[in-house]
Order: structure tokens, then C-alpha cells, then sequence
């Protein structure tokens, strides 16, 4: 009678824990006298992926609950009742809620004796990576070891990987190590990524030969870019530490060939030199300490190859030295340089630039008035010179703080004039056009932003053109000019419907909201490659997926995601394969691979989100953890497609995923923020508990709320405020020229922050004409 057990439980979810164990206690009682035969040897199986397809409909607990209670997705009833408690064990981990899933999953086992015994040791398996995810090392390695010796192969894959975790945690090394060469030494899908990982472990416990051997072994697998580029910095490291110098400059060669990232080919250009230096060989040693100079001036390997090219006699000019010096803040050393290639040199564009950084360093300490002069020198050198621009962007920024605009005005249009390709022509161009706003001429703001709108749509890119347009139009309307502010409206809407400004601009011509393509996903393919007949495509038996499960079930998540973007990536001129591995990625419970495959899609047409159906939609925009979602915004009273849109831009629904100033999550709260929170919540927490979903949109659903609270319930103000803080969302408001959202974004001096709002509100237009489609 196992369906008015489950109703009765389902009632008793209000009252916390007690409900799972209500549950847990009444499911497990009819399994006590259940009996079975000994499950016989089964053939080598895959284990399952560990989160089932869940339906949407929930159960959630009361509002007046002190603590967050688990949020469980309610399931058909099974005829096992085991396999209830499988699939709500799985539901409860798949949300955050951790030890109650364990819980359940251990009751589950308790009373398993009826099940096959590849399933029973996958959920024994199941448990023991649980408990890695709980820092339960010991429990994790117990578990395991109740598991014996003679496992299916794809479950002893698991069982090493899972044991090698647990070792690491308690810094186990030589048995951690061990049990990933055994899964290596299997040939099994993710040997590669594990000989890397034990290439990594081994360097870390400073046992560089064996690091070098298991990173080149790694490198003859398929690994990520990236984790190529990891694995030859780790081989050439080690082998440089070791005195191989041959093979270390081989590697650190193809470091610098392969990398895109500036600072790797510095280092590795740093640790040739040094190398070429230590072999008596100080002419290559001196070309690379040049290269490093003259390339790369303003990393710290710059400085440091100044500095041993001086040592070993070499003649530097004098501008160099006083780039670098510069960028030092050692001012002295800096402005002596400079004089000197002012003084020295014939070359009109080092005079230029002495002349510049002479100005620059009184800028620095503080003598404005000796800085204005050599700015305005520089201009006179040169005003062709790049940096006759920047030197009129920073005598207008002196203007501004003295109150004279009009001087201010002549710079900016200059300097969008004369050069409107330097990086700041567009900023110059934004203020000027500005000017007219604030002083209410109207008619003259909407022509200089049609003026810069045109001027400068080759230099600047689409996005400034539109909100260019855009802004012309506001200006019309103030004017009374109603028709030439709708003409230049429709253009926007025509150019980019799905864009930010395209958004804004139907919205000021009273237009629907754009929608999506009613059609499917593969008459849609069809349409746009001359395939009629879709391609059978089955990505559940590749080597990459495959890999992907390994890595997965084996506790090695961060591993599991670069083989996915891997993966990805091969499949990245494929749009059919990449539709159907987004379909797939979806039904594994990956959203987040799912959704960039899906966002693939569209780049390999160039096309925008209104050009694309609603299914494709679903993908590249998925709404996981929905149940958990739908509490919270319903608790804190907001839109929870603004939380989910919010949660694409953050993390792409990663719920581990993890930010450079310690972000954590779903919602990437970072932890000042967080600890503020957990206060208004009234909760202890932990900060690493936010990779917890359900913990995760909780905190992101309250800062939003406070946010929304905080300016007039406006979501644009208060996505500032969610990026950049309520403090300099509170000052763009009070410095804005205009009420409204356009003018408050318009004043945003943090383009980072600017480009952040215009995200997230372009995703929320897609979610909702998702939901439009859907009703």
C-alpha cells in the first residue's frame, strides 16, 4: 500500500526533515521481510547518468519556515518503492539538498536486496560520491570498499575514480595516484583528463619526473585546448626544474605558438631567455629579452628583461626605458627617460610620446596645470598622433572638473572627428551628443546623434549605431518632431528586434514583443541547410560522452565540463549534430553544456534569437531547478524569468560554477555580499554551500528583491545595483540627465556594468517570448 503512504508524506513535507524520515521509514517497512535470490554476475554496463528526467510540477513546504525546507519534484509512483526513493534521492541532490538525499539514498540501499545488482551498486556508488560532495572522505572510502572486488567494468571505472578523490581529501597521494593509473592503464574513455589530473597531483607533491611523464602521456589523448595548453606549461615547467634544457625550450616554443593568452607566451619567453642565458648564449638571450621589452612592456617579464639587458650591456632607447619605468610608477627614472628621447630623438612620434608621458607623470603627482600644458604640447606636435587623442580626452576630463563644458564639447568632438577609430572616440562622441541633452536642446541633441550614429558606425560596431538611432529618436519626440522620432525607431526595430536598443525601441512605437518562429527545430534545420531528411545522429555511445559520465559519476566535475566544451567545440560546424547533442545534453541533466550547444546553433547561421523556434529556444534558455526557483521568487515576490535571465548571465546555469573575486553559484554571490545575505535571512551558511542550488537562488532571489526595493522596483536600476552594487546605482540615478532607464543607462560609467544590464534584459525578453509561445 505504498500510494497512501506517499500522499500522506507528501503532506507532511511542511514539517522539515521529519517528513523524509516519515517516508524513508514507512517505504522501507515492507522491504524488511522481502527476500530475493543472490543477483546473479552482470555484463560490463554503464552506469546510469545520476539525475533522471524530472517532471515540473512541486510540492513546496509552507512560507512560514524558519529554514529552508527541501523542495522535492514530485514523481509518479513506483511500483518498486525502492525506486521512490531512488528517484526522490535523486531529486533532493539534483536541488542542494544533500544530507537528506543521502538519507534517503541510504534507506534506499537498506532495502535494495530486491533490486539488480548492477543498479544496487550504482546507488551504492551513487551514495559514496554524496558523501565526496559532503567533504565525508572516510565514509566515502568506506562505502566504497563494501562494494568488493569484482565490479562490472564500467562500474570499477567509477569505483577508481571515486577512491582517487577520496584519497586526494585526505591527502592520500600515493593511493590517490594509484588508483587513477589503474583507470588509465584500462583504457577507459577519460584516460586522457585523468593522466593529466595525476600529472598535476604528482607536481604538486613536488615530484616533477613523474609529472613530466604522465603530462606528455597525456597529450597523446584528446584533451580540451585548454588542457593541452595545461599539460605542455606543466611539462616544460618540470623539465626547465630538472635541467632538461633541450626539451624544455621544445615545450616553452610550443607554449608560445599555441597559446592566445599574452601572459602565458610572457612567461614562457621569460623562462627561455633565462634558459639561452644559463648556456652561454647571451645574443639569443639578448633578442628575447627584447622581444619581451618591445612586446610585451606592460607585464612584470618586461620590467624584469629591462632590467637584465642593461645588466648584459645591451642598448635599450630611451623611450623604452621610459615606458617601462612608467608603468612602474617610478617616476624619477620614467621622466629622465623621457626627456632624454624627447631630446634625443628626430622621430616625431617619439617625441610625441615623451612629450605625452612627461604630461602623464605630472598627472600622477598631482600638478594639473604642468600636465594641461604638455598635453596641449603634444597636440601641437602632432594632432594626428593617437595620443594627441588621449590628450584631448584628458584635457577635457580637466575641463569638466573646472565647469568649463565648452572646452570640454571642442575636445570631445574632436576627438571623434579626427579620430574616430582611437579606443575612447566612442565615449567622446556619447558625451558630447550628452551636452545637448543636459542643457534641454533637444533638437540639436537628436542631430549630433544622428551625426555620430553615422559618422562613426565603421569604427564602433552596430550595438553604438543603434543606440545612436535610438537615442536620435528620443530626442525627436522631446522636439515635437513625433515622425522623424518613429522613422528613426523603425530602423532599430529592423535592424536588431532582439537586441537591447531594438527592444526599447518597439516598446517606444507600442510594438508587440518579438517572438519566436513557429516552427520546429529540424524543419527549421531543414530550411536552412537543403537537408530534408535529418541526420541520424547518436551521441549515447561516443567516446566523448562517455568520458563525460566518467569523469561525472567519478567526483571529477570540473574535468567533466571541459570535456564537454571540448566536445562542443569539435561539433561547433555540425548544426544538426549540434541541435541533437543540445536535446541530448538536456535529457542528461546538463543544462549548461546544453544551452551553449544550443547558442552554437544560432552562431553558425549569424542569425538572432527572433530568427530561431521557440524549441530551439528552450534549449539555449532551459529554466532547471525550476521547483526551487518557483518558491523563491513567489517568496521574495519577483519575476522569476528575471532570476533566470539574471542566473544566464552570471553562471549559464553551472551551479559550480566559480569567479575570480570568489563568486560562488548559481547567482555568483560573492562573500561580503553573501554574509550580508545569510544576516538578512537570518542563517549561518558557509560560502562553498552556495554551489547548493537551491541555497544559490534563495540568496540570488532576496539580494534582487532588496535591489527591486531599493529603486522603484525598475529591473534595469536594479541589475546595476546587483553588478556593480547599490552604491553606484544610487549615483548613476542622481547623475542621470533624464528620468527613466535610458538615461540612467546611458550614464553608466562602468561599460562592464552597462553591457551586463543589456544582457540580462535582452535574455528576459527571449524568456518570456518563450512563455508567450508556450500559453
Amino acid at each position: 500500500m505504498i500510494l497512501p503512504v506517499v500522499a500522506v508524506a507528501a503532506c507532511l513535507l511542511r514539517y522539515r526533515l521529519l517528513a523524509w524520515l516519515f517516508l524513508i521509514c514507512c517505504a522501507a517497512a515492507p522491504l524488511a521481510a522481502c527476500g530475493g535470490d543472490e543477483a546473479e554476475q552482470v555484463a560490463e554496463q554503464q552506469p546510469a547518468a545520476p539525475e533522471p528526467a524530472r517532471p515540473e510540477s512541486v510540492e513546496p513546504p509552507g512560507d512560514d519556515a524558519e529554514e529552508a525546507q527541501p523542495v522535492v519534484t514530485r514523481t509518479r509512483a513506483a511500483a518498486d518503492p525502492v525506486q521512490l526513493l531512488i528517484a526522490e534521492a535523486a531529486a533532493l541532490e539534483h536541488n542542494g539538498y544533500w544530507e537528506q538525499a543521502l538519507s534517503v539514498r541510504e534507506s534506499a540501499i537498506r532495502g535494495g536486496e530486491s533490486l539488480p545488482a548492477v543498479e544496487l551498486i550504482t546507488l551504492r556508488l551513487d551514495r559514496a560520491r554524496l558523501l565526496l560532495i559532503l567533504g565525508r572522505a572516510e565514509a566515502a572510502r568506506r562505502a566504497l570498499s563494501e562494494l568488493g572486488d569484482s565490479l562490472p567494468a564500467g562500474a570499477e571505472r567509477r569505483r577508481l575514480l571515486l577512491a582517487a578523490q577520496a584519497s586526494l581529501m585526505l591527502d592520500e597521494t600515493d593511493t590517490a595516484i594509484a588508483a587513477m593509473t589503474s583507470y588509465v592503464n584500462s583504457d577507459s574513455p577519460a584516460w586522457a583528463m585523468i593522466a593529466l589530473e595525476t600529472a598535476r597531483t604528482l607536481q604538486r607533491t613536488g615530484r616533477g619526473a613523474e609529472a613530466i611523464e604522465w603530462a606528455e602521456r597525456s597529450l597523446g589523448g584528446s584533451l580540451s585546448f585548454q588542457d593541452q595548453l595545461r599539460a605542455i606549461h606543466l611539462a616544460a615547467t618540470e623539465l626547465d626544474i630538472a635541467g632538461e634544457v633541450e626539451r624544455a625550450l621544445k615545450r616553452y616554443d610550443e607554449l608560445i605558438r599555441l597559446s592566445p593568452w599574452r601572459d602565458d607566451q610572457a612567461a614562457a619567453l621569460s623562462r627561455m631567455a633565462a634558459l639561452w642565458r644559463d648556456r652561454g648564449d647571451i645574443e639569443r638571450a639578448q633578442e628575447t629579452w627584447s622581444t619581451l621589452v618591445d612586446d610585451y612592456s606592460g607585464y612584470a617579464e618586461g620590467s624584469e628583461a629591462l632590467a637584465l639587458l642593461l645588466e648584459s650591456g645591451a642598448e635599450v632607447d630611451q623611450l623604452t626605458i621610459g615606458l617601462i619605468r612608467f608603468r612602474e610608477e617610478r617616476w624619477a627614472e620614467a621622466r629622465t627617460a623621457m626627456l632624454n628621447a624627447l631630446g634625443g630623438s628626430s622621430n616625431l612620434a617619439e617625441q610625441v610620446a615623451g612629450e605625452f608621458y612627461i604630461a602623464a607623470i605630472h598627472q600622477a603627482n598631482v600638478d594639473r596645470e604642468s600636465a594641461a600644458l604638455g598635453y596641449v604640447a603634444v597636440i601641437g606636435r602632432d594632432s594626428s598622433d593617437p595620443l594627441a587623442a588621449e590628450s584631448m580626452m584628458r584635457l577635457a576630463d580637466f575641463a569638466v572638473a573646472d565647469g568649463d563644458l565648452g572646452v570640454a564639447e571642442e575636445y570631445w568632438r574632436r576627438v571623434f572627428t579626427e579620430h574616430p577609430a582611437h579606443g575612447r572616440a566612442e565615449e567622446a562622441a556619447r558625451n558630447w551628443a550628452m551636452r545637448a541633452v543636459a542643457n534641454g536642446q533637444w533638437l540639436e541633441a537628436a542631430q549630433r546623434f544622428r551625426e555620430i550614429a553615422n559618422s562613426g558606425a565603421d569604427f564602433w560596431g552596430d550595438l553604438a549605431r543603434l543606440e545612436f538611432l535610438y537615442w536620435s529618436a528620443l530626442m525627436h519626440q522631446e522636439a515635437g518632431d513625433a515622425e522623424a522620432a518613429r522613422d528613426l525607431a523603425s530602423k532599430v526595430v529592423e535592424s536588431a528586434p532582439g537586441g537591447y536598443f531594438g527592444l526599447r525601441a518597439a516598446q517606444f512605437l507600442d510594438q508587440e514583443a518579438p517572438a519566436a518562429l513557429d516552427i520546429s527545430l529540424d524543419d527549421w534545420l531543414s530550411r536552412l541547410t537543403g537537408e530534408v531528411d535529418p541526420p541520424v545522429i547518436d551521441l549515447e555511445p561516443s567516446v566523448e560522452w562517455r568520458a563525460v559520465l566518467d569523469l561525472r559519476l567519478g567526483g571529477f566535475d570540473d574535468a567533466a565540463d571541459r570535456v564537454l566544451s571540448h566536445w562542443i567545440d569539435e561539433l561547433a560546424s555540425n548544426p544538426w549534430a549540434l541541435a541533437e547533442a543540445s536535446r541530448f545534453l538536456s535529457a542528461q541533466g546538463e543544462p549548461s553544456a546544453s544551452a551553449r550547444a544550443a547558442e552554437r546553433v544560432l552562431d553558425v547561421f549569424g542569425l538572432e534569437w527572433t530568427e530561431a523556434p521557440t524549441e530551439l529556444l528552450e534549449l539555449a534558455y532551459p529554466q532547471p531547478w525550476s521547483d526551487v526557483m518557483e518558491r523563491y521568487a513567489d517568496s521574495e515576490s519577483i519575476d522569476p524569468l528575471l532570476l533566470w535571465s539574471l542566473i544566464r548571465r552570471e553562471s549559464l546555469y553551472d551551479a559550480d560554477a566559480e569567479g575570480l573575486a570568489g563568486e560562488v553559484g548559481l547567482t555568483q554571490v560573492i562573500p561580503l555580499t553573501g554574509s550580508d545575505i545569510a544576516a538578512g535571512l537570518g542563517i549561518a551558511y558557509q560560502h562553498d554551500d552556495l554551489a547548493r542550488p537551491e541555497l544559490a537562488i534563495r540568496f540570488g532571489a532576496w539580494y534582487l528583491a532588496r535591489q527591486l526595493e531599493g529603486f522603484s522596483n525598475d529591473p534595469l536600476m536594479a541589475l546595476a545595483a546587483y553588478n556593480a552594487g547599490p552604491g553606484n546605482a544610487a549615483r548613476w540615478e542622481g547623475e542621470a540627465l533624464l528620468p527613466g532607464p535610458d538615461a540612467f543607462l546611458a550614464g553608466m560609467d562602468f561599460p562592464s556594468t552597462r553591457a551586463y544590464v543589456r544582457y540580462v534584459l535582452e535574455t528576459l525578453a527571449v524568456y518570456k517570448a518563450m512563455s508567450g509561445a508556450s500559453q
